[in-house]
């Protein structure tokens, strides 16, 4: 467990403290989202949050340390925004991925270029993991236990949702209300059986 964890964690924490540790966990949400995750230093995110370098050394052992502590910010924010999605309710979950991709774009690039650096830095990789269990816990729903090749078509679902999100991150596009629903649509396919899914 990091020291920032065991602060974090810890009866002795005060409630300044803890609002200390959850500004300067803003603030670096803020840099990343600015200027990307090279430019994740204690100095930059003391500074974006008014507070002392030593302020962000106490709370965040080291770069990891504190990079751990803000992916797992940015997964309960991304399971707080996409986590209510309806896999069986396309407008629903299309307007979902449309307020997470286009709506809060520039959240959503911070969040997906902390997923990205979890593929050179080891220490990010179990929260990276599971972050992407989210999504398929929640298209999970769709299907009954016994459904045939169900966890096929949740991981198919699962993958088309992504790269959708990506591809809309990066170009923008689909961008319209009815692009993203017929993109959404077409990307819960595989979770349809019988017409389950709502029609619009």
């Amino acid at each position: 467990m990091s020291p920032s964890a065991r602060r974090d964690d810890s009866p002795r924490l005060t409630a300044k403290g803890r609002a200390r540790r959850d500004a300067l966990l803003d603030a670096a949400l803020t840099v990343i989202e600015r200027d990307g995750p090279a430019a994740l230093t204690h100095r930059a995110v003391a500074a974006e949050a008014g507070l002392p370098t030593s302020a962000a050394t106490y709370y965040f052992a080291d770069i990891d340390d504190l990079l751990v502590s803000v992916l797992r910010r940015s997964i309960a924010d991304y399971d707080a925004t996409v986590g209510p999605l309806d896999a069986l309710d396309v407008d629903a979950a299309a307007a979902t991925i449309r307020q997470y991709a286009i709506d809060e774009r520039s959240t959503a690039v911070a969040h997906y270029e902390l997923l990205l650096l979890a593929t050179r830095r080891p220490a990010l990789r179990p929260d990276a993991e599971h972050w992407y269990t989210l999504l398929e816990r929640d298209l999970a729903t769709a299907l009954p236990e016994d459904a045939q090749d169900r966890a096929t078509r949740i991981s198919t679902a699962a993958l088309a949702l992504d790269g959708l999100i990506l591809r809309m991150l990066w170009r923008g596009e689909p961008h319209t209300p009815a692009d993203v629903r017929a993109a959404v649509a077409a990307a819960l396919a595989p979770l349809s059986d019988d017409d389950a899914m709502t029609s619009a």
